[in-house]
């Protein structure tokens, strides 16, 4: 084992993911299951807390902070809301047992209005365009792809219980667009008008709405989507697909992708992956990178913090 083991935490919408690096271990817990346990312990049945030398961790928004900070300096753990989106707890009592463990950590932000490597359009337009864990991702995905391809220039679309995708331009994050702006995911969507109209008649909170407005309010069986045995899975299918696919070619007009990244549950999945790459590849190199991609991304953020790196993809570390 090294002794700059580093620890990576995605908290993720289903579960809260885990990546120790360079020995990579990886494993995953239920964010309803996170409740009932130690995160401590659990990470302790599979690694020495000892080894650890420093954390690299995502939660929530990340709204609250603009530069990855050492998690001793973060207030309300790094957000400006504590409940936008759905709140099951699994998240804070990782984040809360994290900041008293005594190991050395640092929070990393999400992409939102405070981030000044965006571009200042995105930042105009947007309180928030991605959630802490997909500042990881995109690195994740930038150093994954640079093994392969030099590229500066890259769209990565993220494609699971919601999609956004990320833009870099120039080694730097240029943009993203938000799980409640553009495309649908299998649960959560944008609010279109009829939905608009549901929670001004009181039928609905705006919140629950996107929890309902993916590709389940075609097909409302969430599992059977991605291989769809009726009219309607196929349907619900091919418009998460669609949606996916406008949303990735909306970075065009500001990009030129010198490689194309699809991750995410469905995104990896064959019939979505498949079809985008189709369209894709004309444009330039199509890549899949696994569910685990944030927490390893995490992790290679403290690592190479601990190498001396002070910037990733635009964003300081304070």
């Amino acid at each position: 084992m090294s002794r700059d083991s580093t620890l990576g935490i995605d908290h993720g919408t289903q579960a809260v993911r885990f990546c120790i690096l360079p020995e990579r271990t990886f494993f995953e817990i239920d964010r309803k299951k996170l409740l009932k346990v130690l995160v401590l312990d659990e990470i302790k049945k599979r690694f020495p807390l000892e080894k650890i030398r420093l954390v690299g961790l995502t939660y929530s928004m990340g709204d609250g902070i603009n530069k990855i900070t050492d998690i001793k300096k973060v207030k309300n753990r790094g957000v400006l809301q504590e409940k936008t989106g759905r709140y099951v707890g699994g998240g804070t009592k990782v984040f809360d047992e994290v900041a008293a463990s005594g190991l050395r950590a640092v929070v990393i932000p999400g992409l939102h209005r405070g981030i000044k490597t965006l571009d200042p359009r995105f930042r105009a337009l947007y309180s928030h365009c991605a959630s802490a864990e997909k500042v990881s991702l995109g690195y994740r995905c930038y150093l994954e792809v640079n093994k392969k391809v030099g590229a500066e220039n890259l769209i990565i679309s993220d494609i699971s219980s919601n999609t956004v995708t990320i833009g870099i331009r120039d080694g730097k994050f240029f943009g993203a667009i938000d799980a409640c702006l553009g495309a649908i995911g299998i649960l959560h969507g944008p609010l279109d008008l009829e939905t608009i109209r549901r929670v001004d008649a009181g039928k609905t909170s705006a919140n629950e709405a996107f929890y309902s407005s993916g590709a389940v309010k075609i097909y409302s069986n969430p599992k059977a989507i991605l291989n769809p045995k009726n009219s309607s899975a196929k349907l619900a299918l091919e418009s998460l697909i669609l949606s996916a696919k406008m949303e990735i070619f909306s970075f065009l007009s500001e990009i030129e992708p010198e490689a194309v990244v699809i991750t995410g549950s469905a995104g990896v999945h064959r019939n979505v992956f498949t079809a985008l790459k189709k369209s894709l590849e004309k444009t330039a190199p199509v890549f899949k990178i696994n569910s685990y991609a944030a927490a390893i991304g995490s992790a290679e953020i403290a690592r190479d913090i601990l190498l001396g790196k002070r910037e990733f993809l635009g964003i300081e570390y304070l």
